[in-house]
């Protein structure tokens, strides 16, 4: 059963390979390891049931099987009986479980990249975590279209932060002048629909930097999490440009 786990397991990181970390969260490694157990469960029935016909598989033959093939007699006592229930439930429980892992390595991938960027408020710091992930994520890569990859991503995050920039120097441009001419006092902050524009522009640069990071998460190894992490405690403790006082008449 041990060869048998091992085998599973390299054929689990072959089918994800890229898609997430296997073992990146409780829940990942729960459905990994009841997928392993299924298949040994399903290898161990399996191996039962064709121990009584071992002794009718030369030693040849029975090398040739253990490469894929299978000797003519038992391949044949195999298909005259009927594959057992349980074992086809066993096999369309695993197809079920592998479904609930990608969609889980998936999720788990977002919600680690998304944590990192979801507390950033501001656009300049937004922008130097963008800065400085993409210099940690090219120096960790070792391939030059890796570092080709994650520069176009860091390209959109720029483009959508000077996009936010520019939302949000309209935004305060049109409310300084509700204040030089004397609107009514309420008016002199930001409006919802103002505030909304806002939000929603920082919202899409920060999706942007969600991209990038995924592709350092399903390239990267989990070592760089920490330095990730501190990058973005640096970024978080630069305060907000103060906004400069208005003018007076």
């Amino acid at each position: 059963m041990g060869l048998c786990a091992l085998v599973t397991w390299i054929s689990l990181v072959y089918r994800f390979a890229e898609k997430g970390r296997l073992l990146g969260t409780t829940r990942s490694m729960a459905l990994c390891g009841t997928i392993m157990a299924c298949t040994c469960a399903a290898a161990l029935i399996t191996i039962t049931l064709l121990l009584p016909h071992a002794a009718d598989v030369p030693p040849a033959v029975a090398a040739a099987a253990a490469g894929g093939a299978l000797a003519p007699r038992v391949r044949q006592q195999q298909n005259q009986q009927s594959t057992p229930p349980f074992v086809a439930v066993i096999t369309l429980g695993i197809a079920v479980l592998l479904g609930h892992l990608e969609r889980r390595l998936v999720h788990d991938m977002y919600c680690h990249c998304e944590r990192l960027v979801r507390d950033f408020q501001d656009v300049a710091q937004l922008r130097m975590f963008a800065f400085d992930a993409r210099a940690h994520l090219c120096g960790c890569a070792l391939q030059a279209k890796d570092k080709a990859a994650i520069d176009g991503l860091y390209e959109d995050v720029v483009a959508l932060l000077d996009e936010a920039t520019k939302v949000e120097a309209e935004v305060e441009a049109n409310r300084r002048q509700r204040e030089l001419q004397d609107f009514p006092k309420e008016l002199h902050s930001r409006t919802k629909e103002e505030a909304e524009d806002c939000r929603q522009a920082l919202a899409k640069a920060k999706e942007a930097c969600v991209l990038m990071l995924k592709f350092g998460y399903k390239h990267g190894k989990r070592s760089g999490d920490r330095d990730l992490m501190r990058i973005r405690q640096t970024a978080m403790a630069v305060e907000p440009l103060a906004e400069a006082p208005a003018p007076h008449p």
